[in-house]
């Protein structure tokens, strides 16, 4: 009698055991979609800092700036100091 309680509760033991795998492997599951799905949104917004970044530091872009926006322009020749 000892041994099939013993062997019953094992067997509820597997089971609980077998279900707690199965909702960690789901878990995990969901976690790895989300991971991807935000890795893939990283991806996709590197790309466009990337494109706003080329656009914003053209050289033309930036001296149209210093010109008009500064009041910059480019030096006469005894402004140069040479070493």
């Amino acid at each position: 009698m000892a041994r099939l309680v013993l062997i019953l509760s094992l067997l509820a033991l597997l089971a609980g055991v077998q279900v707690w795998v199965s909702q960690a492997r789901y878990e995990m599951s969901r976690q790895s979609k989300s991971l991807t799905t935000e890795y893939s949104d990283l991806r996709y917004r590197i790309t466009q800092l990337r494109l706003e970044r080329s656009s914003l530091i053209r050289p033309e872009r930036l001296r149209r700036i210093a010109r008009d926006q500064l009041g910059m322009a480019p030096p006469k020749a005894q402004q140069v100091v040479r070493p």
